[in-house]
C-alpha cells in the first residue's frame, strides 16, 4: 500500500471523468495537497437526543428500527452555523461524493487547524476500494469551549492509497448522500451467533 501523490490523484481523478477512476465532486484543484485532499462539511448533521433515553443499548428490543428515537438528523442552510458543545458528539458528512476504484482506499483524518481548537474527526476511519457515496464523519468537541462550525468548512483531509489487489465495497453504508445513521442490526446478528 502506497500513499497517493498530488500527481498520482490528478490523473486517477482524470480516469474518473471515463468511469474507471477516482470520483471526488466537486472539487477544485486547490483542496489537492502534496499527498492529500481537503474536503468540506456538508449541510447534514445527526445528533444524539440524550434527554429522551437512559443509554444506547444495541441488545434492547428495535434499537435499529426506533434509531429515530435516539437521533435526530437536522439540516443547517449555507451560511447558518452548528455550535458543537464540549464533549458533544454529533454525525455530520463530506459535502464531496467520493468514488473510489477498485484498487484504491482511503482514510479520513481531521485537519491540524481544526484539531488545535479540540475538535476531533472520523473515529472510524477507513474507506474501502470501491466505496462510492459522501462519507460520515464522527465529530467531536474535545475541547472546553463550544466550537462553531457552519456547512462548507475545510474540516477534514481525504489520504488515499494503491491498494495490492483488487477489492469492491459490499458494506452496510451504500451511496449515501448525507450522514447514515448507524446499522447495528449486523452487530445483533454478529452477537447472537456467538
Amino acid at each position: 500500500m502506497s500513499v497517493l501523490t498530488k500527481q498520482v490523484i490528478l490523473k486517477e481523478l482524470k480516469k474518473g471523468r471515463t468511469g474507471a477512476g477516482l470520483v471526488i465532486t466537486p472539487l477544485k484543484i486547490d483542496q489537492i495537497g502534496p499527498s492529500s485532499v481537503d474536503v468540506h462539511l456538508g449541510h447534514e448533521f445527526i445528533i444524539f437526543r440524550r434527554a429522551l433515553i437512559p443509554s444506547f443499548d444495541i441488545m434492547q428490543d428495535n434499537i435499529y428500527r426506533n434509531v429515530h428515537q435516539y437521533q435526530q438528523k437536522v439540516r443547517i442552510s449555507e451560511g447558518d452555523k452548528f455550535v458543537l458543545h464540549p464533549h458533544q458528539l454529533v454525525l455530520g458528512a463530506t459535502r464531496e461524493y467520493i468514488g473510489l476504484s477498485d484498487n484504491i482506499s482511503a482514510i479520513i483524518t481531521g485537519r491540524s487547524t481544526w484539531g488545535r481548537t479540540g475538535l476531533i474527526i472520523a473515529t472510524a476511519t477507513k474507506i474501502d476500494p470501491g466505496f462510492k457515496g459522501c462519507v460520515t464523519l464522527e465529530i467531536m468537541n474535545e475541547g472546553v469551549i463550544p466550537l462553531v462550525l457552519y456547512p462548507g468548512l475545510r474540516i477534514a483531509q481525504l489520504i488515499l492509497f494503491r491498494t495490492e489487489g483488487k477489492s469492491t465495497y459490499k458494506g452496510t453504508y451504500q451511496f449515501p448522500t448525507g450522514p447514515a445513521f448507524p446499522n447495528l442490526d449486523k452487530e445483533l446478528q454478529y452477537m447472537k451467533r456467538e
